[in-house]
């Protein structure tokens, strides 16, 4: 069946009554496919100039890897400090944070796992059991805007994490000399931006879509009304000059008469700033007329508030300022970002961490623990007095049970234990 091109319409549409399609008036627009993400060229531009679109772009994914994780498994407290030189060796948490500040602005980006004696086998699946110690070494970012090609196999193995994407990825490694490489999908994490319905995915290469694409018209708007404001600054303070004759000799004058108007306002002007008096003709009159600048507080203050909106980060947070108003403290809408922080980490940075972290086992302990799991720490740290009241209101039911004789002693300190991992305490208790 041949593809139809069909034309698109509003929903609703009366031509007598203009509405629909037919309305004259500015709010009755509609929505068009912007095509932001496949220009990775204006989003750079916007990334490199604009400090918001830095932020917008930065904060979430600074804030995903700043509290980091912690294992909770079986695994030996000199081992996890093995594990953390690794990390800092190879630089993983920046490295990681990077691929998710690509992902946000360009939809897409993957992070390729650098493993000694594995050079020649990119485009072959990653086989754990043929790793050695020593092997990590490190990840290798690359952004969708690098020319990352997935290839049109999918992954048909419904036990892979990755069932349903693209089996391949070739990349030009070697910018210089515009080497190609096929990256086999087990060998590399992948991240996306904002995620697309299906169709949408399969038209973006199985990428996703950048953050910037939805928030771009609040972000010109309030550009715009920055840029307004700070030029009515300079004209806050208008004067202006009445002449008798003055539309005469514009209309119906010489151009020397037209020069010899221009030099008297010039001499004019001048007069006025170097001595603070201005000299005019009998007819001529001068009159000052400041500029008012109420309301544009306010305009100006929802325009921010739309930005952080559409960013989904608190004002707080965005612009870097206090809350305002009657009773604000901002904590509300920052515990809803750290919130949505939590939900981003565990579908974006969880599925990376469980496929980097038993390469990284093997490369520092030569063995992957049976249990190794991720909990990540949480973004909004309590103060002191918060997190002891905490602690107590965990802790107070078990040890009234223990004394109640309710509990063995074994059973309330692995209770009092698997209660702590939430807040980081009674982590010395062993198994």
């Amino acid at each position: 069946m041949k593809n139809r091109r069909v034309r698109g319409a509003d929903g609703y549409s009366n031509a007598a009554a203009f509405l629909g399609e037919d309305s004259p008036l500015l709010a009755s627009g509609t929505f068009l496919r912007s095509g932001l993400t496949s220009d990775p060229e204006l989003l750079t531009a916007m990334y490199r100039e604009s400090w918001l679109t830095k932020r917008i772009i930065d904060t979430p994914s600074e804030d995903m890897t700043r509290a980091w994780y912690r294992l909770s498994s079986s695994v030996n407290p000199e081992e996890i400090l093995a594990l953390r030189r690794l990390e800092a060796r190879h630089s993983v948490k920046q490295e990681l944070t990077n691929a998710l500040r690509w992902a946000r602005l360009y939809g897409g980006s993957l992070a390729l796992m650098v493993i000694r004696g594995e050079e020649d086998r990119l485009d072959q699946p990653l086989e754990q059991e043929m790793l050695l110690p020593d092997c990590f070494q490190g990840l290798l970012v690359l952004d969708r805007a690098q020319g990352i090609e997935p290839s049109a196999e999918l992954v048909s193995d419904l036990d892979d994490p990755d069932f349903g994407l693209p089996e391949y990825y070739t990349v030009n490694l070697d910018t210089e000399n515009y080497r190609m490489v096929r990256l086999h999908h087990s060998r590399v994490l992948r991240f996306i931006g904002r995620e697309l319905p299906r169709g949408e995915t399969i038209r973006e290469n199985f990428w996703g879509a950048s953050e910037m694409e939805h928030i771009r018209d609040e972000l010109l708007k309030r550009s715009a009304a920055s840029a307004n404001i700070a030029q009515l600054i300079f004209q806050a303070n208008i004067t202006t000059l009445k002449m008798s004759d003055f539309g005469e000799l514009l209309g119906a004058g010489t151009e020397e008469q037209r020069r010899s108007v221009e030099y008297a306002m010039g001499m004019e002007n001048r007069f006025r700033t170097s001595f603070g008096i201005q000299l005019l003709s009998r007819d001529d009159s001068l009159e000052n007329h400041p500029y008012s600048f109420t309301g544009l507080s306010e305009i100006y203050e929802q325009f921010m508030m739309d930005m952080a909106g559409a960013a989904e980060i608190p004002a707080t947070r965005l612009f870097g300022r206090s809350p305002q108003g009657m009773n604000a403290t901002g904590e509300s809408d920052l515990r809803n970002y750290y919130d949505m922080i939590a939900s981003l980490q565990e579908r974006q940075l969880r599925p990376a961490l469980e496929k980097l972290l038993p390469v990284m086992a093997v490369s520092c302990w030569g063995y992957v623990p049976e249990s190794l799991e991720i909990v990540f720490e949480p973004v909004m740290t309590s103060s002191p007095a918060e997190r002891a009241e905490l602690v107590q209101k965990l802790s107070g039911d078990v040890i009234e049970g223990y004394k109640c004789g309710l509990f063995t002693r074994e059973q309330a300190v692995m209770e009092l234990k698997c209660r702590g991992e939430e807040l980081g305490v009674y982590t010395k208790i062993r198994d």
